[in-house]
């Protein structure tokens, strides 16, 4: 993998940061996108490129995405509010622009498994507790799958720090009895749909 050049967003996040390391683990070239200079500050690697800038920009992650073999974007809300979820939007809006321009091969994104439909009333009552992360993560969706692109998109359950290996998959489907799954195993799979594209232009429902 040392020729193949990954654009990373989210990257400072708990799960960005692990796709971070096993993508350099792997081999990957990494442009990391932060925010702020001080971001990813603790990280130094000969293949890691950091860029500060805003993933919601088209025109600078247009720039930054050429020359790029594949994207993977972790971004996502810190809160259910509707000022915090237009990061979903804002960005698959830059990430389909950014991606169709450069000639990215691959993209991936981590979306919320409540866009899947599901008859239990308490998870009815979540979405509608945070209906700006739905909508939000529906427009994301929207935006990317609207392009032709070699995208993926991956709805995760709840998410649980460690590294626990269990994940559990559904193809345009969520899985039965879902339990929170690891960042370090939705890290993986991310990973490993880098390498082995099982998935492209499907969206798929991980839990633990």
């Amino acid at each position: 993998m040392t020729n193949r050049r990954l654009l990373l967003l989210g990257a400072n996040g708990r799960t960005g940061r692990l796709v971070l390391a096993g993508a350099l683990d792997a081999g990957f070239r990494v442009t990391a996108v932060v925010r702020s200079a001080d971001r990813l500050g603790d990280v130094a690697h000969e293949r890691l490129q950091v860029r500060v800038g805003s993933a919601c920009d088209p025109e600078f992650l247009t720039r930054v995405a050429l020359g790029h073999d594949a994207l993977v974007s972790t971004l996502g809300p810190r809160w259910p509010t509707r000022a915090a979820a237009a990061v979903y939007a804002e960005s698959g809006a830059a990430i389909a622009d950014a991606a169709a321009a450069a000639g990215i091969d691959r993209v991936l994104i981590t979306s919320s498994a409540l866009l899947f439909p599901t008859p239990a009333w308490t998870t009815r009552m979540l979405k509608a507790l945070v209906r700006p992360i739905v909508d939000g993560a529906q427009e994301m969706e929207v935006r990317v799958t609207s392009r032709d692109l070699g995208w993926t998109i991956v709805r995760t359950g709840f998410l649980k720090d460690g590294d626990d290996a269990e994940l559990r998959l559904g193809v345009e489907s969520f899985p039965e009895d879902p339990r929170a799954v690891s960042r370090g195993a939705v890290a993986r799979f991310l990973l490993g749909e880098l390498t082995k594209g099982r998935h492209r232009q499907r969206t798929v429902g991980v839990c633990g």
